[in-house]
């Protein structure tokens, strides 16, 4: 009787010592932090919002390991994510025609749009289409209390200018069926941790117009200016 009650005190000793080393092992999972994202759109008047926007936050021990949350409506939301000190880019989605690059680095994420060759075999780069976001260069996500969420409050701007264009004084519009224009001196690409133009770009944007009685018109959108220094800018 005596051995049997020895050998039922060394199971649950020993039950109770593995219970232990189980929990030791969960501090090494890594703690998730609850984020509240709020977009504040007071800066954006002049377009409706966008379709939805995509955040990504880059931690800053190791940009490879991103975090994509999209956000339909451009609605606020809540998410989790691995506590850490992060970098933070946001964008509206509906953007199509758009081409990003090195998406995996906050500091050389690019928007980028398609080249295409002019009727006149020229290469050219195509307009972008609207576009906003905004960046932080650092969010600390760490110690947040159990039961409670860190805000991340995010202002997307304008990314891109709004051009019109009118030619007057042409005659026998009435034959054109098809028609393009291109403007010199402006650039494809921007970079969106700074909302700055690519140095040294200097590209032809290649875009459409339409035939309103004796007039030419159009519009587009486009990243911004960039010709090199003593270019001129040509308007075809």
């Amino acid at each position: 009787m005596i051995r049997i009650r020895f050998s039922l005190v060394f199971i649950f000793l020993w039950i109770g010592l593995t219970a232990c080393e189980h929990k030791d092992l969960c501090y090494d999972h890594p703690h998730f932090a609850t984020v509240r994202v709020i977009f504040d759109w007071t800066k954006i008047s002049n377009h409706d919002k966008p379709e939805g926007m995509r955040v990504v936050f880059y931690p800053t021990d190791d940009e490879s390991n991103t975090w994509i949350f999209d956000f339909p409506g451009g609605e606020d939301g809540e998410v989790e994510l691995p506590e850490n000190d992060y970098r933070v880019i946001c964008f509206n989605y509906d953007t199509d025609g758009m081409v990003w690059k090195e998406n995996g680095s906050y500091t050389l994420f690019t928007a980028d749009t398609r080249d295409v060759q002019s009727p006149d075999n020229r290469t050219m780069a195509v307009t972008p289409p609207w576009l906003c976001g905004d960046h932080i260069d650092r969010v600390i996500l760490k110690d947040i209390p159990g039961g409670s969420a860190e805000i991340v409050r995010l202002t997307p701007v304008n990314m891109v200018c709004h051009y019109t264009y009118e030619v007057n004084g042409l005659r026998g519009l009435d034959r054109v069926a098809d028609l393009r224009a291109a403007l010199s001196g402006m650039s494809g690409s921007l970079n969106m941790s700074g909302d700055s133009l690519p140095a040294g770009l200097s590209e032809s944007l290649l875009f459409d117009g339409m035939v309103s009685r004796n007039q030419i018109i159009g519009g587009f959108y486009t990243f911004g200016h960039s010709a090199l220094e003593g270019e001129p800018n040509v308007f075809r």
